[in-house]
């Protein structure tokens, strides 16, 4: 394949993927079995288009056609993948006993999470003891600028690339403390950046503190950032703890994880 073709096939696969995806998403999640109509209308998909993908699928096994209704259940060749599917991120084994050993000793909630194309998505989180509490399951999904969260992977991106992404459209804002203004996220980035730790008070969500820290991969020059952790409290005002501690700890605990898995990983 030429690279001209190979161009125009990524460019038309990959949305027909998509697509896939959330045609096989809104079946599995549907209470009750969805027609090509309901389909096409819920995601505003062309009905030719939603036609199309929906008899790959069926002739794939990822669907089942009822007979009589003529409406739309998962296959049984999804079913059999998804009795046996197991994500197998080494990473999370690793970190999970340093990030475990921080919860307690913080008595925060902790979320391990990498960033995706478009979103920050959480791998792992290590619980706290107390009561009130941010809970998000493996699979999760967030904004890239998602507070300190989204903070600590863009400070880590390549400068020319976190201009075209914080330029692009406006900035959302998810509260009345988010940083909207392009050029003040980025003096904020280059803060966080020397800092190796990024903090928010109610950026992301109202309320709420959360301090991130950077997991890196390799060593010295070649070393390259691939996920982060970030502590999330809903009653940081009550906590004992000074926020300096927190950053310190949470320091601590990315260059141990770092060093664990440059040093293990496989």
């Amino acid at each position: 394949m030429s690279a001209r073709q190979e161009s125009v096939h990524t460019a038309y696969s990959a949305p027909i993927v998509s697509k896939a995806m959330r045609i096989l998403r809104m079946i599995v999640k549907a209470q009750n079995n969805p027609g090509i109509s309901q389909i096409a209308s819920k995601l505003s998909l062309a009905k030719s288009t939603t036609h199309g993908i929906l008899a790959a699928l069926e002739a794939t096994g990822w669907v089942l056609r009822d007979p009589i209704t003529r409406a739309y259940t998962c296959g049984y060749a999804l079913k059999d993948l998804v009795a046996i599917a197991n994500v197998r991120v080494p990473l999370v084994n690793i970190a999970r006993p340093f990030l475990e050993k921080l919860s307690v000793e913080l008595q925060e909630d902790i979320f391990l999470g990498v960033l995706t194309e478009q979103n920050l998505l959480i791998l792992d989180q290590a619980e706290s003891s107390k009561e009130l509490k941010v809970t998000a399951h493996p699979g999760t999904r967030l904004s890239m600028f998602a507070g300190a969260a989204g903070k600590i992977f863009l400070a880590n991106m390549e400068r020319e690339e976190l201009s075209h992404i914080l330029w692009r459209e406006p900035l959302p804002k998810f509260t009345s403390h988010s940083i909207t203004d392009p050029q003040k996220y980025m003096d904020e980035l280059d803060r966080v950046r020397q800092a190796g730790v990024a903090v928010d008070t109610g950026e992301y969500v109202s309320n709420c503190r959360a301090v991130a820290a950077p997991i890196f991969y390799g060593k010295k020059n070649r070393r390259r950032m691939v996920a982060g952790f970030w502590l999330v409290s809903l009653d940081w005002r009550q906590s004992p703890i000074d926020l300096q501690t927190v950053e310190r700890l949470a320091i601590q605990t990315g260059d141990a994880i770092s060093r664990a898995i440059s040093g293990s990983y496989v």
